[in-house]
């Protein structure tokens, strides 16, 4: 009987377990929450809310959703917030450079899930060179729902397979304000520059590599 009683306890503790698991990640709504580490109080700004809105879209773009007048070209010398509308798609092509997975963001509520994680693809214009930079690419987001369109869209996956491709990608696109700073289209000053614009594709939808 004592065993009974064990058994029937350790089931409820998996259920509670799986149950608060559950709920945590239910808990993260599209705009985000702030990193808990500055107080339960803590806010995001409306822009920080509205980026995150934008890399949570969990759709493929029609046909009519692709603003045909958007490149890589385009897109690099691009600083000015209104010369898309991030409700639009875009495909751009490129080479790629290299794949790197992000981490706790607030778009991501900050989960230790990294399930839940980006991965950000830099793709240069032009055909990658030794003293090429992540600062000389642009930036192309794949986000937690890009991976349940293909699984194989992981940076291991990228890096092993296609840096110095040439690919098309395809997706949303986003005014990424959060990295304003190591962006040299709007922080030319910068010591530290990570991308050339702050405008890129996120989530990213489609990718295909060039024959």
């Amino acid at each position: 009987m004592k065993k009974l009683f064990l058994c029937i306890g350790l089931a409820l503790a998996v259920v509670g377990v799986y149950s608060f698991t559950s709920g945590k990640d239910k808990e993260c709504p599209k705009e985000g929450k702030a990193n808990p580490k500055k107080g339960k109080d803590a806010e995001l700004k409306p822009r920080e809310k509205n980026v995150n809105k934008h890399k949570n879209r969990e759709s493929v773009p029609a046909d009519a959703d692709y603003d045909k007048s958007v490149t890589i070209e385009k897109m690099y010398d691009s600083k000015d917030d209104s010369l898309w509308n991030e409700e639009n798609a875009a495909s751009i092509t490129g080479y790629v450079f290299r794949a790197v997975d992000n981490n706790m963001e607030s778009c991501n509520c900050f989960t230790e899930d990294k399930a839940k994680y980006s991965t950000n693809i830099y793709l240069s214009p032009t055909p990658i060179e030794k003293n090429t930079r992540t600062a000389d690419c642009i930036v192309v987001v794949v986000m937690p729902y890009s991976r349940t369109i293909n699984k194989d869209w992981t940076a291991d996956n990228v890096n092993e397979k296609m840096v110095g491709k040439k690919i098309t990608v395809a997706g949303w696109l986003i005014y990424d304000v959060l990295h304003s700073v190591g962006s040299i289209m709007t922080n030319s000053n910068g010591s530290h520059p990570e991308r050339r614009t702050i405008w890129g594709i996120c989530p990213m939808t489609d990718l295909k590599v060039s024959q």
